[in-house]
């Protein structure tokens, strides 16, 4: 027993060690934009005892039947946040990454027998993932494919528990069908077997039947196949949808890597003699294979990319790793891995509070929402693609939209067709949004000389209100309030009026009312690099610079600090010149 707990100390120290360094990737600043209607949808699931129902939340849709293939995510993000509050959903994330990284982890050093070098790959891989990794259901699809992964490669048999995995599966994310394209990869050197064969196709067909166990049955399997193959879905041009080299969307920088190390890795693992008369080495290829092809359609599939590469990369990296294993003591490259994993994690705040961040929630609608809700409106909203979800959680309902995050699960095309109309602009936006039954257009302030201007010079639309994202307007025959009351104090209302004030130049009046948004809520960005603005603009360059420094304490972002040097090198500019 006594020989044994070395090596249990060090396996101890590597999952500590990866568990901390994957908890590192997890703080990536993305608008989380489907977060909301998930939310959403699962209290209304909840409320209403039921899922198979029409939309209630779009007033293009009313009465029609939405295929809600992740009802079960909806309704457990919803009892999570009810439970422990909204910003708890930060603590989700970061579980889902780590427990899906550690359960590849663990996969990784059964096939290439090396924890070194399967730290090394799932690092890199979930390096090229992080950029992707919303606070979403989306996360249930890496979980769930490493959960069939490690169910069946590097075994002798797959586990028995395997059809349970896409029972719930099937319930939680749509991206199933992954699980399904891949059963016959990972099944085929067991089905080899004839001793193993006939149970390996039993439980095959038992993993399909279960993903008919559904609400929706038979549609929920059939709906990802036809958006997939679909070429004619507007949807296909959003960012997400786009292949990864084409401008527009989330990107990876390491993605190219990523490829250049998988065709290295795959070159290594091919032409060792060894590794070759292992199927698991064939069957770790093609998996990876197929992975990239699918990133190079669709920048969606980049994480399941990452995820996939590090199957071969760990099985090349063992190999090329023999002499460093001989001269190195196992518990060292475990102590590295411990403290570099510390570093990475040591600048972001392992609180509630990085919700703000990783979902940018101050780039919402937060205040115009507030005045709306103070002042019960209620109506049909042609809102932004991105704030659909969120007008559904804020307002109850209350206010229905033209269309959100939700695309072809609800929505036809025509309906996305007419939306991408008013966002460009074309010929005939605003008899889009007259002929929809808007009563209220919401749009985002930086875009306000388009298409707000547009709709208030025909006179049959007037401003509402505005904060510090978007405009709020209303069509004149709409029916209001008699008289509105102000929303209620918060950090958002005071940045709303300090934006506002700083548009007028009333700096004094701008940076008060900064100061008070900050006192209010001390990781409110947008607040606090307003406020370095307003400091630099009335030449307070050392306040300035404390400013900046302490937005840089609260959380690292890399575009935020550049942003504050564009901010700082555009008004240091004039000075220089006198």
């Amino acid at each position: 027993m006594r020989a044994r707990d070395p090596d249990r100390m060090t396996q101890a120290t590597w999952l500590l060690a990866a568990g901390l360094t994957f908890w590192s990737f997890g703080f990536t600043i993305m608008r989380g934009s489907d977060l909301w209607w998930h939310i959403a949808s699962g209290r209304w699931i909840v409320e209403h005892g039921a899922v198979r129902a029409p939309d209630p939340f779009s007033y293009t849709t009313a009465g029609r039947y939405w295929l809600n293939d992740s009802w079960l995510s909806d309704v457990l993000l919803y009892l999570w946040a009810s439970a422990f509050g909204l910003e708890s959903l930060a603590y989700w994330k970061w579980l889902v990454i780590v427990a899906t990284w550690l359960i590849l982890f663990r996969l990784l050093v059964r096939l290439a027998g090396d924890r070194l070098a399967s730290w090394i790959a799932a690092t890199f891989g979930l390096a090229v993932a992080a950029p992707f990794l919303d606070v979403r259901p989306q996360l249930y699809a890496l979980l769930g494919w490493a959960l069939v992964l490690d169910a069946t490669l590097g075994r002798p048999q797959p586990r028995p528990w395997l059809p349970i995995v896409f029972l719930f599966w099937a319930n939680l994310h749509a991206s199933f069908v992954l699980g399904l394209f891949t059963l016959p990869i990972v099944l085929l050197p067991s089905v080899r077997r004839p001793e193993h064969r006939r149970r390996t196709q039993i439980l095959a067909a038992v993993c399909l039947g279960a993903t008919l166990i559904n609400p929706h049955g038979g549609a929920a399997v059939l709906r990802p196949f036809e958006h997939a193959f679909d070429p004619t879905s507007p949807i296909h041009l959003q960012g997400e949808w786009l292949p990864p080299f084409e401008p527009g969307g989330l990107r990876s920088w390491l993605y190219p890597y990523g490829i250049g190390a998988f065709v290295a890795a795959t070159l290594v693992v091919m032409t060792h003699a060894g590794l070759r008369r292992s199927p698991d080495s064939w069957v770790a290829t093609v998996i990876g294979a197929m992975v990239l092809v699918m990133s190079l359609r669709s920048r969606r599939f980049v994480p399941l990319f990452g995820m996939g590469l590090t199957l071969v990369l760990a099985l090349a990296l063992s190999r090329l790793g023999v002499v460093l294993r001989r001269r190195i003591p196992p518990m060292v490259p475990a102590l590295g891995a411990l403290a570099l994993a510390g570093v990475w994690l040591a600048p972001y705040p392992k609180t509630s509070s990085a919700f703000h961040y990783l979902t940018a929630d101050y780039e919402f609608p937060v205040e115009t929402l507030n005045f709306a809700n103070a002042n019960g409106l209620s109506g049909n909203v042609f809102t932004y693609y991105g704030w659909g979800g969120y007008l559904q959680l804020r307002t109850q309902g209350r206010l229905k939209v033209f269309i959100d995050g939700r695309a072809e699960t609800a929505y036809d095309n025509d309906t996305y067709v007419d939306y991408l109309t008013v966002l460009d602009r074309k010929p005939g936006w605003i008899d889009v949004i007259e002929r929809s039954g808007a009563d209220f257009v919401l749009w985002p302030r930086w875009q306000a000389r388009g298409v707000v201007t547009g709709l208030v010079h025909t006179g049959r639309w007037r401003p509402l209100y505005r904060d510090s994202v978007s405009q709020l307007l209303v069509r004149t025959t709409a029916k209001l309030p008699d008289a509105f009351v102000a929303s209620p104090e918060s950090a958002y209302r005071e940045l709303s009026l300090g934006v506002t004030a700083l548009q007028l130049q009333q700096l004094e009046a701008a940076r008060r009312h900064l100061e008070r948004a900050l006192e209010l809520d001390p990781d409110l960005q947008p607040a606090c690099t307003t406020m370095v603005e307003v400091l630099l603009i009335g030449g307070d360059v050392t306040s300035a610079t404390a400013t900046a420094a302490r937005c840089a304490s609260r959380y690292p972002d890399h575009e935020r600090d550049e942003r504050l040097r564009a901010i700082y090198e555009r008004l240091r500019a004039p000075q220089d010149q006198r």
